[in-house]
């Protein structure tokens, strides 16, 4: 169970201003998988539209491709959370950015 002692790591990653060490990489692993996930569904309807038996009715498809997309969403979301440094739950207490709305452009907050 030693990965048990990893929890709280990972949970401290989704701390705004905390990130992956080798973030690029993640992003670049999570890309890569959501083309990968996108081509093999697309393949599977195209393979059951096409006439190929797949033993798979419409409504186990639509299921199937509604808990696929539900699965790469969430993972997803936890991704770009932990893989970004500028994301994430607030530690100021307040909630949102410490700073303005608008200072991550390059403006000031008052405009």
């Amino acid at each position: 169970m030693k990965w048990l002692r990893s929890i709280p790591a990972f949970l401290e990653l989704f701390k705004e201003g905390k990130e992956l060490a080798d973030a690029a990489t993640w992003k670049t692993r999570t890309i890569a998988t959501n083309v990968v996930v996108a081509f093999f569904g697309t393949l599977v309807v195209l393979a059951k539209n096409a006439g190929y038996d797949l033993q798979l009715d419409q409504e186990t498809l639509a299921n199937l491709g509604a808990g696929v997309v539900a699965f790469v969403a969430a993972i997803n979301a936890v991704m770009h959370t932990i893989t970004s440094a500028r994301v994430g739950l607030s530690s100021n207490g307040g909630g949102g950015s410490a700073q303005g709305p608008t200072a991550d452009i390059g403006q000031s907050p008052t405009g």
